[in-house]
């Protein structure tokens, strides 16, 4: 890439009166497409966003709302710039999907239900034992949990003691034991 004074004055004046980015676009698009094109064959296979879709989001980025003073200082302040917009552009992509496929698109529940289901007075021990038992196969930990905590009436800081864990672990076992063995007597029903 050399050195191209048209284009380079264009890109300091770019905010100027009279001078828009889109006379810019022209000179540099080309450049963009083979950046963004760079880019997009090092991400996965099944990845949707194409190069051009790359560089016009990236476009987007670097011209900003209208009124915004536009300026580069040169052909290397402006490619920067436009390597750093489809890098953004990329991290934010590939951080949404990741959340999507972590359940970031589903709505957490309270679970008030659960502790009810819990309630000593009013527990159905047969189908607590037959899900318990289930969920012994599954997680014995977190069924040991549940042991603990409800049987044997010990607070998440002796549970912790007796499993020689963290009383983080035994708090988020205990409550996702809950929920899971709620879900199970409720089907047993």
């Amino acid at each position: 890439m050399t050195e191209s004074p048209p284009l380079t004055l264009l890109l300091q004046s770019a905010g100027d009166e009279g001078v828009a980015g889109d006379a810019v676009l022209p000179l540099v698009y080309a450049e963009l497409r083979r950046m963004a094109g760079s880019q997009m064959g090092r991400e996965s296979a099944g990845q949707t966003l194409q190069a051009t879709a790359l560089v016009h989001e990236a476009w987007m980025r670097l011209v900003g709302d209208e009124g915004e003073e536009l300026s580069w200082d040169s052909r290397a302040h402006f490619f920067g710039a436009a390597a750093l917009a489809m890098r953004r552009i990329l991290v934010d992509r590939a951080r949404r999907v990741r959340s999507e496929k972590h359940g970031g698109h589903l709505k957490r529940e309270p679970l008030e239900g659960v502790d009810r289901a819990f309630d000593p007075d009013d527990v159905d021990f047969v189908a607590l034992d037959e899900a318990l038992t289930t969920l012994a196969a599954r997680d014995p930990r977190a069924a040991r949990v549940v042991e603990l905590r409800f049987f044997a009436g010990l607070s998440v800081e002796d549970t912790a003691s007796a499993l020689a864990t963290s009383e983080r672990t035994v708090a988020r076992e205990w409550n996702v034991a809950k929920a899971w063995l709620t879900r199970e007597i409720a089907r047993a029903e």
